[in-house]
């Protein structure tokens, strides 16, 4: 035997019922907050699939086509392509329903639960595991991303099983193989976080993973077996990363590492108008909407002609890196906001918005664990644990990477998410940490730690970001898929919700008066027109709202060539916008104009051939025409 170490007795059925009784109620948990939401969602605009949802909204059409068939697509990769394919795999099983995917992330989210108590366990102690797989459970802005359409469920769990099959392969290199599997999939999620790579070998090179890789061996047998271990886990990771840009090179011929918009995602997180959070810059926030259309668009045109895809990302990467280099003190001050933005409690919204959800939905209320109680105790726990850090490097690391990420590109709420498991680690630690000086009534410690953390808690709430902006547009959101789905009373309720938030938000106030003209209610809308015409500004957008909200009462007073003439305008600002020809055609409809309608109808389905209401018009339109 060992000198030092006790031999080992088999355990008792109650010692094994008790070591998977925490685990098995945190995951319980975690289901359960999960399933509660997604089901609490049925019928709000947060389960639909909508264009308003815009990155879902792309995800969830590009699936359906490659669950049609159109497995390879015929172009380099525009986002990021492992979510879509896996929804289409859940949609060639059970159709393109948004619950079905719901119900799988649900699942991914309880396996992540469990992924985070072992990999806690194994790096720290069994106390600081039940801390954070509670406090998985109850952390309300992960409950609301298991039901987005969006790759946040998918990247935490290859976050943590990553981890955590590192941290149990041992000498079988049966499992470092999947190790590898695993991080080349974590890095197509987001690829930023291939940097993490060199720094985890290096660590596991030096033996630092738990259990260590070969204990039985000579030293040098130890290096040939870790060496295998480690050529297998970089192999695997390199030839699953290796497949996208394969992919791209094999359909399009362009040599795009990983996807198309990443150098303007990098220009519009990096360039003298930036804020620290995706803010569009240049043609694409001139005139109004957003697409994915106009977006590629706005990628590819440089200087009026358009370039091949890699070469298109190189000149944004450049212009992003001009900025970094030609004003230093400026980008220094937008890393300020960054990390302010990264530490702050607010949740910075995109595409799905929480104060939306959270308004309808009582689990979001009652998982009280929010970022800043997370970042608090995880701060306390990351500084306790300093002088272990060797062995819970990894940890350390995969915060560094999302929070480079971050400082890369920009904040956003669903970006920042993935972070938080391993904060919880720490805050597990940091709690126990707490615990322990209260048990031994060492009160300046616990004095002392708990005041750091209500400081940081204190700080993170404090950080100032423009919330009347965001609850504008997200009630604005919710209103539009509202009135899409007919549900008139409901969207007038937000819209006039986004205007109490930001009276003077133009976007609320137009589709308040689209609504109002819609249910026969002019006079009121008339009024709302007066208040949006003396209120616009000399923001990009105002003045084609204004012109589309003219038009609209026009249609009213039945007067259809004022309005053909206001959405001409509106089509020669910016021939980008669909919804402008689509409603041109509407009018022409209406004058009985077949043919122009059917030229208008045509023309905005070329700028958005999923627009569903241009294609629904066109075909009726057609079906007269052949009459």
């Amino acid at each position: 035997m060992t000198p030092g170490r006790r031999k080992s007795s088999p355990a008792s059925p109650a010692r094994t019922s008790h070591v998977w009784t925490v685990p098995a109620a945190s995951v319980g948990l975690t289901l359960l907050t999960r399933l509660w939401f997604i089901l609490e969602m049925r019928g709000n605009p947060f389960s639909t699939v909508s264009p308003q949802m815009v990155d879902p909204y792309y995800y969830h059409q590009w699936a359906l086509s490659i669950a049609r068939g159109n497995f390879w697509g015929s172009d380099v990769f525009f986002l990021r392509p492992l979510y879509p394919y896996l929804l289409a795999a859940v949609y060639a099983l059970s159709g393109p329903y948004v619950l079905a995917a719901q119900l799988l992330q649900a699942a991914l989210s309880g396996a992540s639960c469990l992924l985070l108590y072992d990999c806690t366990r194994r790096m720290f102690s069994r106390r600081a595991a039940v801390f954070a797989a509670f406090g998985y459970a109850l952390t309300g802005i992960l409950v609301f991303y298991t039901g987005a359409l969006l790759y946040v469920e998918l990247t935490v769990f290859l976050s943590l099983l990553f981890l955590w099959l590192i941290l149990v392969a041992g000498s079988r290199i049966w499992l470092w193989i999947p190790a590898g599997v695993s991080f080349g999939l974590l890095v197509i999620c987001r690829p930023e976080m291939l940097a993490v790579l060199p720094f985890l070998l290096v660590w596991l090179w030096q033996g630092r993973a738990e259990p260590p890789l070969t204990p039985t061996l000579s030293r040098q047998g130890r290096g040939r077996s870790r060496a295998r271990a480690l050529a297998a886990l970089t192999v695997a990771a390199l030839a699953v990363i290796a497949a996208v840009p394969v992919r791209n090179y094999v359909v399009a011929r362009d040599p795009v590492l990983f996807t198309a918009h990443s150098g303007i995602n990098f220009y519009y997180g990096n360039n003298p108008s930036a804020d620290g959070t995706w803010q569009p810059t240049g043609e694409l926030k001139k005139g109004i909407g957003f697409s994915h259309e106009r977006l590629r668009q706005a990628s590819r045109t440089v200087n009026g002609r358009e370039l091949s895809w890699s070469e298109a990302s190189a000149y944004w990467f450049g212009q992003g890196f001009r900025f970094l280099t030609g004003s230093p003190f400026g980008y220094l001050r937008l890393l300020g906001r960054k990390l302010a933005f990264f530490l702050g409690s607010y949740e910075v919204p995109n595409d799905y918005y929480p104060e939306t959800a959270r308004a309808d939905s009582i689990v979001l209320k009652l998982c009280f664990v929010n970022f800043g109680l997370v970042l608090a105790l995880g701060l306390l726990g990351m500084v306790s644990a300093w002088p272990q850090r060797r062995r819970v490097l990894p940890a350390y690391l995969l915060i560094g990477a999302y929070l480079l990420s971050s400082l890369l590109f920009y904040v956003l709420s669903r970006l920042r998410a993935p972070v938080i498991p391993f904060f919880l680690m720490f805050a597990g630690f940091g709690l126990g940490k707490l615990l322990d000086a209260l048990r031994k009534r060492n009160l300046r410690r616990f004095v002392l730690g708990c005041s750091a953390a209500v400081l940081v808690y204190a700080g993170a709430s404090l950080i100032p970001v423009r919330r009347d902006a965001y609850s504008a547009q997200a009630w604005t959101q919710t209103g539009n898929v509202y009135l899409a789905r007919h549900q008139v009373d409901k969207a007038l309720d937000s819209f006039r919700r986004a205007l109490a938030a930001q009276p003077a938000n133009p976007s609320a106030r137009y589709s308040l008066i689209m609504a109002l003209a819609g249910t026969g209610r002019t006079a009121e809308a008339e009024a709302e027109f007066d208040t949006l015409a003396r209120s616009a500004g000399s923001g990009d957008e105002n003045p084609e709202l204004l012109r589309l909200a003219g038009a609209r009462m026009a249609i009213a007073r039945r007067d259809f060539a004022a309005a053909a003439q206001l959405y001409r305008t509106v089509i020669e600002k910016d021939s980008t916008y669909p919804e402008a020809p689509y409603l041109l055609g509407l009018v022409y409809v209406s004058m009985d104009s077949l043919e122009q309608a059917r030229y208008w109808l045509r023309r905005a389905l070329t700028l958005d051939p999923e627009h569903e209401a241009a294609a629904s018009a066109l075909k009726a339109v057609e079906v007269r025409l052949g009459r």
